[in-house]
């Protein structure tokens, strides 16, 4: 069985995200939209005074948070295990 590295169960992606925008890092990204997708690109906009917080990547994709399940390979943890 393969491991993946993992967020800490009370962590989230926020902090990982806020420090590519801020660097100019690109992001890889898997994000659950009716099953598993992939994206990538250097974000926009971090949007985190809505209901539902956002960001939004180079290309105009707009990616929930809530929707995200990894970030630069490292995946929430009940996606550690393969």
């Amino acid at each position: 069985m393969d491991c993946r590295a993992t967020l800490s169960n009370n962590d989230s992606f926020l902090t990982l995200l806020q420090n590519a925008y801020l660097s100019g890092e690109k992001v890889y990204l898997l994000f659950d939209e009716k099953g598993i997708t992939r994206a990538e690109g250097l974000i926009k906009t971090i949007q985190t005074d809505n209901t539902l917080p956002f960001i939004e990547i180079d290309n105009g994709l707009k990616i929930l948070l809530q929707d995200i399940i990894a970030v630069n390979g490292i995946f929430l943890s009940e996606y550690g295990e393969c």
